[in-house]
């Protein structure tokens, strides 16, 4: 390697060399060592080599399983060419653009699996054929450099179009060592992948551990899991790292305090991020749990994460930091070109080693947001477009975005594209989209109709009926993922402004907290030929617990629970409480919840299993 910057697969050929027999993926019981995913992407990369996979390529994944999309990710690598992954929860014209946009020279799928299809006409290999076939001979190919792009993944569409982040090798590699330096990762340490395939969360979930001679704990599938079974993943496969957005988190650390439990003896760190952290969760977390959390921060555009805090929080801190730089990342607070002092608020960039190559297919994009620096002659520099400042410790604190961006779930979003869809609906004449107030981890959206007799007086909010929702937010749904569609829409008369001319959507938001629930005819649980009103008939619990869940006291038995404001952190939130209160909700799952999504039918479902 004289002269040459490490790659990844330097890191792993030596693990491979050095510990060959040790485990590397694991799923459930099966043990898959360092030999024999080395022997299983050998052989893939050949194929792939063989399909016109290599330097300058991209290879599409569209998989479910973890394991196999690890095993795919090294093979791509090997053939020297990058990997591009698809997100399952696309909707079908967001899956065909990004593919159309891609450009790979194939797409790798399971037929076994029950995905969603690829586009018509999109070159294809069937691993579930390679499996049944002969196994190919190992690739055999020259190294690529350190400046060949390592993969593509795509932002959460915070303007409507997700932007293709282009990672190079270099910077895959430093990031791997970095995160393995930062966490004091040993070949003893097992990392639970939890991240969805096409998050950029699944990079730190596998490489600098595999980099690091440890291994990659594999779900069977990309399900979510809710807390309960987060706590009996952790605890069967002995995962030392795990990584959770802050509402997951937030949701797992509120399930341990409700079943006094403390986390399993085996793992050390849990590293959260994507959202602000309150500083009393988390000094509530430290007092009581095992694990130490890492908040981390991070951006696709710099290759995941770039800064870590861990650590006792100060007493008089009113802000968890989001920490220090890595040694890939150097960071900086700015403004008007000025690198400021500790304490002074600025915008945050980063630059360093860790810089993507730029956004895919997008020239203009990528000169204006990677930008050369003045501070550093040849380097380029990222504005992040977070605010943020130095503290005298040295570490960095989180304060908010410049722009009008949004973060659900650990997702930005760009509030004026949801605004522009729900707009192309003839009903809505103007669309403010906002956090949701009462629960911070969904969307509301604040309407003025272009029917004037369905607004409500004049300071008012007014919820849409079903009928009405299932009608404004279709072109949103056709373009957004879930977490970017407003659970809640409220009719307004108008959108009040501040005195500085702009909207004022602390007014909309007190608007809607104080706008009326609609009340069904017959909301009470009371005896009729579908109420029942035993203990072993249980609507009148599902329903008490739907109503507290969602903040609708009028809530009623027929109400859907999705179209009232319900999301995957709200419906973990449910089923935690029905468990609780209702024996035969003990293996509950929220997918029952697509199924069964009003109190009527989740509580006939429960019946019919005791």
């Amino acid at each position: 390697m004289s002269g040459r910057q490490p790659d990844f697969l330097d890191r792993w050929d030596h693990q491979v060399a050095t510990r060959s027999g040790a485990p590397a993926l694991i799923e459930g019981t099966v043990r898959w060592s360092y030999a024999q995913v080395e022997a299983r992407a050998g052989a893939l990369a050949s194929v792939l080599a063989a399909r016109g996979a290599g330097r300058g390529s991209v290879v599409g994944l569209s998989l479910d399983r973890p394991r196999d999309a690890v095993l795919s990710m090294l093979a791509v690598l090997r053939t020297g060419a990058a990997f591009s992954v698809l997100e399952p929860g696309l909707p079908p014209e967001a899956r065909k653009d990004l593919v159309a946009r891609v450009g790979a020279v194939l797409w790798l799928h399971d037929s076994t699996r029950q995905g969603p299809p690829l586009p018509l006409g999109t070159p294809c290999l069937d691993l579930a054929t390679m499996e049944a076939g002969p196994a190919a001979a190992p690739y055999t190919g020259v190294p690529a450099a350190p400046t060949q792009p390592a993969y593509a993944l795509f932002t959460s569409g915070s303007t409507g179009r997700p932007k293709g982040i282009v990672i190079e090798r270099g910077a895959l590699a430093a990031f791997a060592d970095a995160v393995a330096e930062r966490l004091l990762l040993t070949p003893a340490d097992r990392w639970l992948q939890i991240a969805s395939l096409g998050f950029d969360v699944v990079i730190e979930e596998v490489f600098p551990v595999l980099a690091t001679g440890g291994a990659v704990v594999c779900r069977p599938d990309t399900l979510p899991l809710e807390p309960p079974e987060l706590h009996r993943v952790l605890r069967e496969s002995e995962a030392t790292v795990a990584e959770l957005s802050t509402q997951y988190w937030r949701e797992y650390a509120r399930w341990l305090d409700a079943a006094d439990e403390t986390t399993p003896a085996a793992l050390r760190a849990v590293l959260v991020g994507g959202e602000r952290m309150e500083p009393g969760t988390y000094r509530a977390w430290q007092r009581r749990q095992p694990a130490a959390l890492v908040h981390v921060y991070g951006l696709t555009e710099c290759t995941v994460t770039s800064t870590m805090y861990t650590g006792r929080l100060p007493g008089d801190a009113t802000e968890v930091p989001i920490g220090t730089p890595l040694s890939n990342a150097a960071v900086s607070v700015r403004a008007d070109g000025r690198v400021l002092p500790p304490g002074r608020t600025g915008e945050i960039h980063i630059a360093g080693p860790s810089l993507a190559r730029g956004y895919l297919h997008d020239k203009e994009q990528t000169e204006l947001r990677f930008r050369p620096d003045p501070h550093a002659d040849g380097e380029r520099v990222y504005a992040t477009g977070d605010l943020g400042r130095l503290l005298p410790g040295g570490a960095l604190e989180f304060l908010g975005r410049i722009d009008s961006q949004l973060k659900v779930r650990g997702h930005r979003l760009e509030a004026a594209a949801v605004e522009r869809a729900l707009e192309s609906t003839p009903a809505v004449a103007q669309a403010v989209v906002l956090i949701d107030p009462g629960d911070a981890t969904s969307l509301i959206a604040c309407l003025v109709p272009a029917d004037r007799a369905l607004a409500p007086e004049p300071g008012t909010a007014a919820r849409l009926t079903d009928g009405q929702r299932r009608e404004v937010v279709g072109p949103t749904a056709a373009a957004f993922p879930s977490w970017g569609v407003p659970t809640r829409l409220y009719w307004t008369a108008d959108l009040p402004k501040n005195p500085h001319g702009k909207v004022d959507t602390a007014a909309l938001a007190a608007a809607t907290v104080a706008a009326p629930v609609r009340t069904p005819p017959e909301t009470g649980a009371g005896p009729g030929p579908d109420r029942p009103s035993t203990v072993d008939e249980p609507l009148h619990v599902v329903l008490h617990r739907f109503r507290d869940v969602l903040a609708a006291p009028a809530l009623g038995p027929d109400d859907d629970f999705f179209a009232h404001g319900g999301q995957s952190i709200l419906a973990m939130r449910l089923v935690s409480a029905l468990r609780t209160d209702v024996p035969a909700a003990a293996g509950l799952r929220v997918a029952t919840l697509f199924d069964c999504p009003t109190p009527r039918r989740l509580a006939r479902h429960l019946s019919d299993r005791t």
